[in-house]
């Protein structure tokens, strides 16, 4: 899973939480990267199911709400940072697809 996707939760659960949960779920979810994440690096999708199930016992939010709200996080940062491929893209599957075509080339 690309870096941009980790780093994208962090900044999350910073804003809606604070940079303590941060601290909090890095260091109780014992991930094998240490909780460094860069946005071009690779790291297990493990790693992030580890953040999320941190999260999800800490805030009481269920596992799947917390994906979820992730999920729209992300895809509003996605837009942000590659606001072409909405406007080139009939759907949501093209867009997704030139996304992947991106990430796989770094």
């Amino acid at each position: 899973m690309k870096g941009f996707v980790f780093t994208n939760f962090i900044e999350m659960v910073e804003e809606r939480f604070s940079l303590d949960m941060v601290d909090h779920i890095i260091t109780h979810a014992e991930l094998p990267s240490g909780g460094v994440y860069t946005t071009v690096g690779t790291y297990s999708h493990a790693e992030m199911i580890r953040l999320v199930a941190q999260l999800s016992e800490q805030t009481q939010i269920p596992f799947a709400q917390l994906v979820r709200v992730f999920g729209e996080y992300l895809f509003n940062q996605l837009v942000a940072a590659y606001p072409q491929f909405i406007e080139a893209n009939r759907n949501l599957f093209e867009f997704c697809a030139k996304l992947m075509a991106i990430f796989m080339l770094k």
